[in-house]
């Protein structure tokens, strides 16, 4: 395990001795959950190239080395630990790579340029892509996005559908067509009620101003609603919480990487994308190469992220399923862990012998 030297907050740390405090951390969080950094499971930086710059991605990796590979890419905001619920069951069964997606959580923050769309979804596509190339060869892969993440596996299965066995899209941001003018309707504030006109156009306003979580744990009000979030949403208490806690506080103690790239790639509210830039059209434009890839959609039965794009795939599109997991919201692999890996379990299974029945049907 890897150690921390300093002995008082007071002594100035070298970076390398930054970088142990915050590994020591992460590594303290996994333990809760029984998961031992060793011989099964380990963390590690990969450096990848893009347009001339190096950026490492920092990555979970665990289970045997022989099973089916699985990666995982978390929501906005978070890291590879928004999935530790579910990482003792998975990696027995599975190989998997979970990532904090480039700029985010742990990997490289600095050097990053995201001033336009085309510069947010190329860099993400660029990066991660490079990093399946070099990390999981020859092998096909269950990519996993929850989120943010989901909206960004989408992309990066529709560019590079022959590497994936098959798509998982857990609440996925973006997921619904939505043209110009139904964009406007719904960031339209004029039939709402006073107050909650005021408090929607404040959030538009701070949405226009791209805060990130950095920066809104700077504010004031930043902390309160960080530890409200952590208390209430994710329903953590005691120990749990304060390993949670000193996690995050190092996470976001790191300046900005690629946060910014929500508001680029995504509009507000509900965080829906621009109708040729969702799940749903994308899909749908890619069908003949995916149409024999198993995608499935998992939303909570209480969740909150719009469906409609989902729904409309599943109608239209033997190869595409809607699951819905009781008991959960938006972020149902946090809030229903064996809930989410069960019914994993279960499709990855299906899916296998569908495929083995294909195969004797030719």
């Amino acid at each position: 395990m890897l150690s921390c030297s300093c002995k008082s907050s007071s002594v100035q740390l070298t970076d390398e001795q930054k970088k142990e405090l915050r590994w020591k951390k992460e590594i303290n969080l996994l333990e809760y959950y029984n998961i031992r950094i060793g011989l099964n499971c380990f963390l590690f930086d990969y450096e990848v190239e893009y347009e001339g710059k190096q950026y490492y991605i920092h990555t979970f990796c665990g289970g045997e080395s022989d099973k089916e590979v699985i990666l995982m890419l978390h929501g906005y905001g978070g890291s590879n630990v928004h999935y530790c619920r579910i990482y003792e069951q998975l990696i027995r069964k599975f190989r998997i790579y979970s990532i904090d997606l480039p700029g985010m959580g742990y990997s490289s923050k600095s050097d990053i340029l995201m001033e336009s769309y085309e510069d947010a979804i190329e860099f993400f596509m660029g990066t991660i892509s490079k990093f399946i190339e070099n990390v999981i060869r020859d092998q096909k892969i269950i990519l996993v996005g929850h989120s943010f993440g989901g909206f960004l596996a989408a992309h990066l299965f529709t560019r590079i559908p022959h590497l994936f066995s098959r798509l998982f899209l857990l609440s996925p941001a973006g997921g619904t067509y939505y043209d110009d003018s139904e964009i406007k309707k719904l960031q339209d504030t004029s039939q709402y009620p006073f107050l909650q006109r005021i408090f929607f156009n404040y959030a538009h306003k701070k949405w226009s101003e791209q805060i990130t979580p950095q920066q809104l744990k700077d504010k004031w009000y930043g902390n309160y609603f960080i530890k409200k979030y952590l208390k209430k949403r994710m329903s953590l208490q005691g120990r749990e919480y304060e390993v949670w806690q000193s996690y995050v506080d190092e996470m976001l103690a790191l300046p900005d990487g690629s946060e910014k790239a929500l508001f680029l790639l995504l509009q507000f509210p509900r965080v829906i994308a621009r109708g040729w830039d969702s799940i749903e059209y994308i899909l749908t434009k890619h069908n003949k190469y995916i149409s024999d890839i198993p995608i499935y959609f998992y939303f909570g039965n209480q969740d909150w992220m719009d469906q409609k794009g989902a729904k409309n795939l599943a109608k239209n599109h033997n190869n595409v399923t809607i699951r819905i997991i009781e008991n959960a919201g938006h972020q149902l692999n946090f809030e229903n862990p064996k809930g989410v890996y069960e019914q994993l379990i279960n499709d990855i299974s299906i899916s296998v012998k569908q495929y083995e029945q294909q195969i004797v049907m030719q």
